[in-house]
């Protein structure tokens, strides 16, 4: 009798004893199968059938029993066969096979897939649909696949990160060698936890729009600070910018990690501020503090003594103005120096200006109770005064007047910040995607 024979004997058994699995998992599949390799081996030149007939004989055994062990067993041994037969399989056959193997996925435990997938994750050899099919099953099964496989290529990682859950985008961002197509896909898809999982991931390409955007989240997210600073291909220009939100510690690193070169600074900031200064639209007017300090400098006499008897007065505003005017920055800038919770900021505007140190202290204290364009009374800790009088000692003056020179060149981007935070409160767009 011929296997196809058996087999459809075998159809006939089992739903005659009301086991309606073997045609459910595709006994019409094993006949064609077994069809295909009859003919095969009747004139096949290249010698041997990728499926012999023992093995479909057992697999048909197998597929006459309906208890879950026999259904395991099944799936394993159609998995070993498909996976050693790859090169020998025809398209008719791995399709068949490929088939059989999706309607048993449902049935089989969730250890024997997993098991499969991680076989299947270490070998560049595996048959790509079974993969993929891998790929989309529950997240136990997927991850070893998603972190190791080589066959996944870019349009089914993104397939994957547009249409499955959260944990397989986690397992995505945390895979070796992803490309700008696909780390756009995550960071448009806006999970934070997923964001965090890539920015960690020194190994994933992210594109410099998609750079500029995860920075100017990281107002926002607390915990993308520290390792978008720590990413070795964060632009210079991108990480003196989050210097305005982020702890003393990371400043401290910003200015001893990131060196600015000034031919590519102008070019870099033009590209990053655009958009926001875009959305943010205007300008504004001199003050009257401006005027007078303008004033004042055309006659040299906008000194270090001027500006701490300014704000020794109270004339915080006055003070203000002419910090921007010896810093060459714009207003905003000179009034988030000021009022800069940590006085990081404060100590390099006074080093880049070559305050001396007695007059920095004053300054960073009188700023301590300053509000609103007024100064208050407000003790300050002395451990804090030692711990900040320590820092403007450190920074060597050069270092200063590179921080400046990038606030002063990113100017537009501060005042479009400052006047974004005034208009609205509402949440960053997302990134758009271009495909």
């Amino acid at each position: 009798m011929t296997i196809a024979g058996e087999i459809r004997i075998a159809e006939s058994v089992t739903l005659t004893e009301g086991g309606p699995w073997v045609a459910a998992v595709g006994v019409s599949d094993f006949d064609s199968l077994a069809s295909g390799v009859s003919d095969r081996m009747k004139g096949d030149r290249l010698g041997m059938a990728a499926v012999d007939p023992d093995q479909l004989r057992d697999l048909i055994g197998l597929a006459q029993r309906r208890a879950g062990d026999s259904r395991r067993a099944l799936f394993e041994n159609i998995s070993d066969l498909f996976v050693s037969a790859e090169g020998q399989l025809s398209d008719r056959e791995r399709a068949l096979m490929r088939d059989i193997l999706a309607k048993l996925v449902s049935e089989i435990e969730t250890e024997v897939r997993r098991s499969l997938a991680e076989r299947l994750a270490q070998s560049d050899d595996a048959p790509a649909d079974l993969v993929s099919l891998l790929a989309h099953d529950e997240i136990a099964v997927a991850r070893p696949i998603l972190l190791n496989s080589r066959l996944l290529d870019d349009p089914d990682l993104i397939e994957i990160v547009r249409h499955r859950t959260l944990e397989h985008r986690m397992a995505v961002a945390a895979r070796e060698g992803l490309t700008i197509d696909v780390t756009d896909a995550l960071v448009d898809y806006g999970e934070d936890d997923v964001v965090a999982r890539l920015v960690e991931n020194h190994d994933a390409q992210i594109s410099q729009r998609a750079m500029d955007y995860l920075v100017d989240q990281s107002r926002r997210v607390d915990r993308f600070r520290e390792p978008l600073l720590r990413r070795p291909d964060l632009p210079p220009v991108l990480a003196h910018r989050m210097f305005w939100w982020v702890s003393a510690a990371l400043r401290h690193h910003i200015l001893e990690t990131f060196s600015v070169d000034v031919i590519e600074l102008d070019e870099q900031i033009e590209q990053a501020t655009e958009s926001v200064v875009a959305r943010a639209g205007g300008g504004e007017a001199l003050s009257p503090a401006d005027r007078l300090a303008a004033e004042m400098q055309s006659k040299n006499l906008l000194t270090e003594r001027f500006l701490v008897q300014a704000l020794r007065e109270g004339q915080v505003s006055m003070f203000v103005a002419g910090l921007a005017l010896l810093l060459d920055v714009g207003s905003n800038t000179a009034n988030h120096l000021v009022y800069d919770p940590g006085g990081e900021g404060l100590a390099l505007a006074c080093k880049a200006i070559d305050f001396g140190r007695a007059n920095f202290a004053t300054v960073f204290l009188l700023t301590r109770g300053a509000y609103e364009g007024h100064v208050t009374n407000v003790v300050t800790n002395p451990q804090k005064l030692n711990e900040i009088l320590r820092f403007f000692d450190g920074v060597p003056r050069s270092n200063a007047k590179t921080a400046i020179r990038y606030w002063h060149r990113d100017s537009a981007y501060i005042d479009a910040i400052e006047e974004l935070d005034r208009k609205t409160t509402s949440p960053q767009p997302r990134l758009a995607t271009e495909h």
